[in-house]
């Protein structure tokens, strides 16, 4: 039979060494944090340095949310000659309408722009888990940014948990950092004010219909559509939605009747260019059948400033 002391002892050694190894991993995560959030914010071009610029630095009168479409097919020259205002592009690959809402919000606290356009996919108003994954690309910012926090807690139950880590927010971006700290990076793939043109051609390939089947709509998603027009329509800033082009014929109407009656109820502009005959007809405007080109961004600027001029802005 082991003495009570003897048992003692052992459970206050077990302790000891177990608060030591729980203090050691705290002083190993706050400091491989910090190195990280560092480097992160030490970069000054690339994909991760344009969200931070979207969220703390600019300033500008005109600026377009979306993903993919938005940061490839708004040009800042056309919009800014034709507007007479300064212009920023915030689009950001493969995140969509919670991910804009957050930029949106932390974009409203520091100043009020003139005008925001929105290009939307309808199918954005879809379910899908894999879009809150995505919002890991809002991590970095959520402790600094108290507006951000309850987007980013859409992602899981455990998220306001796993963010007493200093390393979680960049838990998959090392590489990316790396490589954004590289000064050949600054070449690598440039943006003018947020707009990343793209050169290349798509084969000239025929158009195709496509009949879109969607699956449940995402409440908080079509919430965070009208907070966006409910905060711009109290601020007085021009709002607007926009519809990219791609070569295809497409034919839905669940979601996209959303968004008109939306834009309808509340007296907001929504331009639908998606089947433009202009742009159906012109292959070696795009990329691929959902990206324009630097050519085929051009046109689209140009169009969009037309129907915002119609509207008497």
């Amino acid at each position: 039979m082991i003495p009570a002391s003897s048992s003692s002892q052992q459970i206050k050694r077990f302790l000891i060494r177990f608060f030591l190894i729980v203090f050691i991993i705290f002083l190993c995560d706050l400091g491989f944090g910090r190195l990280l959030k560092f480097f992160y914010f030490r970069q000054s071009s690339g994909l991760l340095f344009r969200t931070t610029y979207a969220i703390d630095s600019t300033k500008a009168d005109i600026l377009v949310f979306g993903s993919s479409r938005a940061n490839h097919h708004y040009v800042p020259e056309i919009f800014e000659d034709s507007l007479n205002g300064t212009f920023y592009n915030t689009g950001r690959d493969g995140n969509f309408i919670l991910y804009n809402y957050a930029i949106f919000k932390t974009i409203i606290q520091r100043y009020q722009p003139k005008l925001i356009i929105m290009d939307i996919n309808p199918e954005e108003l879809e379910f899908n888990a894999n879009t809150y994954e995505r919002l890991s690309s809002l991590l970095p910012y959520s402790r600094d940014h108290k507006e951000i926090r309850s987007i980013t807690a859409l992602r899981s139950p455990w998220e306001k948990i796993k963010l007493f880590s200093s390393v979680y927010p960049y838990n998959s971006l090392l590489l990316t950092i790396a490589v954004g700290n590289l000064e050949y990076n600054r070449n690598r793939k440039p943006d003018i004010k947020g707009y990343v043109p793209v050169f290349r051609k798509m084969k000239n390939e025929k158009v195709d219909t496509i009949q879109v089947e969607y699956g449940f709509p995402d409440r908080n998603k079509i919430n965070a559509l009208s907070q966006i027009i409910n905060i711009c329509k109290q601020q007085k800033i021009q709002l607007l939605f926009v519809r990219s082009p791609v070569y295809s014929i497409i034919h839905d109407k669940y979601f996209n009747n959303i968004i008109s009656d939306l834009c309808s109820e509340y007296k907001v502009n929504y331009f639908d260019l998606s089947n433009q005959e202009i742009f159906i007809t012109s292959p070696a405007w795009y990329v691929d059948r959902n990206h324009l080109n630097d050519e085929g961004a051009r046109v689209f600027s140009n169009l969009v400033v037309n129907c915002i001029k119609g509207t008497g802005s």
